[in-house]
């Protein structure tokens, strides 16, 4: 079987289980949003902050190199791994649970300074996980990883609408949060081959730190990404003293950055898997590499024109219909927010290629030129500004920060650019069109019109990468015949 098939026979595995669990989620927070006011879904949203503050800080890609590295199989690195994420966790927790008071002051929200404190629970149990879910990963083997996510997905969805109906407020999401890091940590042991261990070895621990800190400092950029818009919206009264956004512009927002993400990170969930082992695999043939890295960047490319097209054209539509007219207000601006998250996903591809040969300076770099419109954010905040423009700042900085991380690995590593802009350039004209298409007022003909021009464009990208990429649509097809031969046999 050829590699190129191998990749889309994986991504197809790891794309089903990422559907289960983005689909999980989604129903969480629809349910979640249907039982509790805008405003609640905000502070709720503002534990998610919380946490991820010092998670992404503190974050040095552990597992990562239990899968790039040679010796990724080695027991004592493993447990050297084990003792660094506990220790981390302990860490983050204990800040979590000093400064809850003064982050739900900073909020507004003082009344919530327990369930911050709460969040605490979070980083403290999620440093007991077994790691060997992530080390399987090097030959190719998910089974373990997906059978974590999708029973904490199945187990917390299903507790959602009972604790929504009893709590009717900001505290059902953190339990759910909680429960979900508890479901988590129990089955990566159960599904663990090796015993958890703990182990302080100074030699393994200066590799993981080497290997880390680019990545460490990648944490603290990709928190100004992911969460630095919505801190800005929730904390904009306090910190600039105006009256510009309140918790329910929160909640807006947040639904509409949520429902935008999770195809995003179905994808990346995805792509990091399947592709760093691939690519890593062939670091040094060079021939190799490049044919394995322009597939991959073809691949990434079709996907998120697919995803980003829908909403573009029918994102507002969509987000009336499931969550109800209390958060019509993401029609304005969810569509800057998809095609957003399509380049951070496209981002992927040139990303996992330079982990793969060894370098986690790139993601670090490019994350710098997207973490530097941040200060456009504030600038937006400070001066009343609405949110689409908040949301506009987003998709110029991961256009930055692309052109940054592409540039970047052909000057350093030598991998041309253009096996990444041919591809990316036919999802690029697809969101183009689309958004041409909504300026020019289709909404005003009703979501029939929506719908049809919605499926019309998505066949027309799918169609145009297949055309231009015969080795792409010789896979497909191949990957769709030995599907229907399964089937029939």
């Amino acid at each position: 079987m050829s590699t190129s098939l191998k990749v889309l026979k994986g991504g197809v595995k790891l794309g089903s289980s990422q559907v289960l669990i983005q689909g999980f989620s989604f129903i969480r927070n629809v349910i979640i949003a249907r039982l509790i006011s805008p405003a609640d879904f905000g502070i709720a949203a503002l534990f998610a902050m919380t946490f991820s503050l010092l998670e992404m800080m503190s974050n040095l890609a552990q597992e990562r190199l239990l899968i790039q590295a040679e010796d990724g199989d080695e027991t004592r690195l493993q447990d050297t791994v084990h003792f660094l994420q506990a220790t981390r966790g302990m860490t983050n927790a204990f800040i979590i649970f000093v400064v809850a008071g003064f982050v739900a002051r900073l909020f507004g929200v003082p009344q919530a300074t327990w369930a911050f404190r709460c969040v605490a629970l979070i980083p403290l149990l999620r440093g007991l996980s077994h790691t060997d879910v992530y080390r399987v990963q090097r030959h190719l083997r998910f089974g373990p990883a997906i059978a974590v996510d999708v029973t904490a997905s199945i187990v917390v969805t299903l507790i959602a609408a009972p604790l929504a109906l009893w709590f009717r407020n900001y505290a059902a999401m953190l339990w759910i949060l909680v429960a979900q890091v508890v479901v988590s940590v129990i089955v990566t042991h159960i599904a663990a081959e090796r015993p958890y261990r703990w182990k302080y070895d100074r030699l393994y621990l200066k590799r993981v730190m080497s290997f880390g800190w680019p990545l460490l400092i990648n944490g603290v950029l990709l928190y100004l990404i992911f969460e630095g818009d919505r801190l800005t919206i929730g904390a904009g009264n306090r910190l600039f003293h105006v009256n510009t956004y309140s918790l329910t512009d929160l909640g807006v927002y947040s639904v509409a950055f949520a429902i935008t993400m999770g195809p995003a990170m179905l994808i990346g969930n995805v792509s990091g898997a399947l592709f760093l082992p691939v690519l890593s695999s062939v670091q040094n043939v060079r021939e190799q590499f490049h044919k394995r890295y322009y597939i991959c960047s073809q691949i990434v490319s079709l996907v998120a024109s697919m995803i980003a097209v829908p909403f573009i054209i029918s994102g507002g539509w969509v987000v009336t219909l499931i969550y109800g007219k209390k958060y019509e207000g993401a029609a304005a601006f969810i569509g800057w927010l998809a095609c957003m998250w399509a380049l951070r996903t496209v981002r992927q591809s040139p990303t996992i290629a330079s982990m793969a040969l060894g370098d986690t300076k790139n993601a670090m770099y490019s994350n710098i030129a997207r973490a530097a419109t941040f200060g456009a954010v504030l600038v937006v905040a400070a001066t009343g500004h609405s949110l689409s423009w908040i949301a506009a700042c987003g998709f110029f900085g991961e256009l930055i920060a692309l052109a940054v991380c592409v540039t970047r690995l052909q000057m350093v590593h030598s991998v041309p650019a253009m096996l990444f802009v041919r591809p990316f350039a036919i999802a690029a004209a697809s969101m183009l069109i689309a958004a041409v298409t909504m300026s020019l007022g289709i909404s005003s003909y009703g979501y029939l019109a929506l719908l049809v021009a919605t499926g019309i464009l998505v066949l027309a990208s799918i169609g145009g990468m297949l055309y231009f990429f015969p080795s792409l649509r010789r896979n497909v097809m191949s990957v769709v015949s030995r599907q229907e031969s399964t089937m029939t046999a």
